[in-house]
């Protein structure tokens, strides 16, 4: 019998986020709608007045940012709200008016970036000179600085900003129909049993001991988004069009070029990183052709990537809660501390997968509010390493917005998976060291794999996909969904190599599964941030001396820094392409270990 997922109003409070954290109700929602939107003309009084004198210049950049964090947090909570339950008509209005609202905020200040870089420098220099209070702008008035040339007038930047929300469009558009309106057939197992498939169910029936089982599924999710291949296509090519508008817009040479500039991150790293998961396919083939062995399978199939060589430990969430905080100790009692109560009494977590809910999981909200995370959390190892990942997130989150004022809280999304990562290693090699028996060895080194697999195998890939997606709309060729995706399933043809049969029409749809990609050049920073969390949790779990010291000051810098700089306060070079290799070596010693306990 199929087990069906509960509705929203179902589930427990207790496994459930508290967004009251952000806004009691609806109706407080709405009063702080109401006063954001009353205060955007009073923006206006600064038009023309910033560079005056330091006082005006301080003014501008005070009630700016508090009326962004206003606006986000607005956002966060209509988003979050939404994600509850897809399928809420209510909360999709309060999602499109928030989307709106931060629209109209960001279209109201478009003045002032121009304004700013109108300023001569040396004066700049004098009012910070002059006023204490604005120090703590100097990076944010530098990197204006250096965008410069890419900052347009002030009437274009309010066209550009006022389109953000039509720019947007896809991305709604994509999570309704993935996770509101498309419906899955029923998985079937050896038994002839019907089982629910789902965006929040998917990767638990990956990981079924039942081959017919994980088959049924895998054919039934990626049918799914192929009987809708063409809508999902139509939305992802206007997502790469708008990418590109807004790069040519900013007088950038492409998207890819866009996108790093923003971070101040060389196109050289970008490179290295992909030619770094290239170069070391090698132990990807090895280590698929040792899977296929151990199932004693001819030929294995996409649908046999997760199957469990040994019987992994059910993991209920609250083990999952003490397994992460002891992962985490050598980080000290605060940030254990702080930790364990956002996974339980503070209630940042949004736990299991309910009908219409968001799929995968998380780390959201803004400066000011929790850190909150949604979960899909399925009683396993591999949900653990998902928990544990997402509190890496968050307590970046809650690091940078202790120490850093609000103009530095959004740092980066290079630096954002390194965080993450390096929760996963650090739980990972704790649970490692503790040994146990040899089924929970292998489920363990399985779910590294698992994680790596996710980062260093199909993001790269993607990537690349991603490259040559908007490398055809950069050329004005077409992007349709029957081009990417012969162009997906030969990528991953070449990563798989001899041990894994392709099946071109599913493999190919896999670009649909991810939403990911709708975040312009997103997908490769997974592959550098598990690089350098791998060598950062090596140095700590190695008892390196200050090696904690220097990952806390990394999480505290947030936006302060250009994230090669704040990797580089905890030692880490990503301009050199050792840490990848680093990365690699560590995949290579889990292969190595597994094939020992596997015999």
């Amino acid at each position: 019998m199929t087990v069906a997922l509960l509705r929203r109003d179902e589930v427990a409070a207790e496994h459930t986020w508290d967004l009251t954290h952000i806004f009691a109700d609806i109706a407080a929602w709405e009063a702080e709608a109401r006063r954001v939107e009353g205060a955007l003309p009073d923006l206006s009084r600064f038009q023309g007045r910033m560079g005056e004198s330091p006082g005006a210049l301080l003014g501008w950049l005070q009630a700016w940012g508090e009326l962004r964090v206003a606006a986000y947090a607005l956002l966060s909570y209509a988003l979050m709200s939404f994600d509850q339950d897809t399928s809420n008509q209510q909360m999709a209005a309060l999602r499109e008016r928030a989307f709106g609202l931060f629209s109209r905020c960001m279209a109201a200040a478009a003045f002032a970036e121009p304004e700013l870089l109108a300023i001569d420098p040396a004066r700049v220099e004098s009012f910070l000179a002059d006023e204490p209070a604005l120090g703590i702008y100097a990076h944010y008035l530098s990197n204006l600085r250096r965008l410069g040339g890419h900052v347009r007038s002030g009437e274009v930047e309010q066209l550009l900003a006022a389109a953000g929300d039509a720019l947007g469009t896809p991305y709604g558009a994509y999570q309704m129909l993935a996770d509101g309106d498309l419906r899955f057939a029923d998985a079937t197992d050896s038994a002839g049993a019907p089982h629910q498939v789902a965006r929040g169910t998917i990767d638990e029936l990956l990981e079924h001991g039942d081959r017919a089982l994980r088959k049924s599924a895998w054919e039934s999710y990626a049918d799914g988004f192929l009987s809708l291949r063409n809508s999902f296509g139509a939305l992802y090519a206007g997502s790469v069009k708008g990418d590109v508008f807004l790069a040519r817009a900013r007088g950038y040479a492409g998207a890819l070029e866009a996108s790093l500039d923003k971070s101040n991150v060389p196109r050289a790293v970008y490179d290295t990183v992909i030619d770094a998961c290239n170069r070391n396919l090698p132990i990807w083939h090895r280590y698929w052709d040792l899977r296929r062995r151990a199932l004693g399978l001819g030929q294995m199939e996409a649908c046999d990537i997760f199957a469990p060589l040994a019987k992994g430990p059910a993991v209920s969430y609250a083990e999952a809660v003490e397994m992460v905080c002891a992962g985490m100790a050598p980080l000290g009692e605060e940030y254990v501390r702080v930790a364990r109560a956002g996974l339980t009494s503070e209630r940042w977590v949004d736990i299991y997968p309910n009908r219409g809910k968001a799929s995968g999981a998380y780390s959201g909200g803004g400066y000011g509010t929790p850190p909150f995370i949604l979960m899909n959390y399925g009683d396993s190892l591999t949900s653990m390493s998902t928990l544990a990942h997402e509190l890496g997130h968050s307590m970046h989150s809650w690091h940078t917005n202790r120490a850093q004022p609000a103009v530095y809280s959004d740092y980066t999304l290079f630096v954002a998976e390194v965080a993450s990562n390096f929760n996963q290693a650090m739980v990972r090699g704790h649970l490692l060291a503790q040994g146990g028996s040899r089924e929970f060895q292998i489920a363990l080194i399985e779910e590294a794999m698992s994680n790596f697999h996710r980062y260093l195998f199909v993001m790269p890939i993607l990537s690349q996909f991603e490259q040559q997606t908007h490398a055809w709309a950069e050329a004005g060729e077409a992007v349709t969904a029957e081009r990417m995706g012969e162009l997906l399933a030969e990528l991953f043809a070449r990563g798989y190599g001899p041990a894994v049969r392709v099946d071109p029409a599913r493999d190919g749809i896999v670009w649909a599964q991810f939403p990911h990609l709708y975040s312009n050049f997103y997908v490769y920073q997974y592959a550098s941030g598990i690089a350098a969390a791998n060598a950062l949790a090596d140095g700590v779990l190695r008892g390196e001396a200050g090696a904690v010291e220097r990952y806390l000051s990394f999480l505290s810098a947030g936006g302060s820094r250009y994230p090669l700089d704040a990797l580089a306060l905890a030692g880490i070079d990503m301009t050199s392409p050792a840490a990848m290799d680093r990365a690699f070596g560590v995949m290579a010693g889990f292969v190595d270990r597994l094939e020992g306990l596997i015999g």
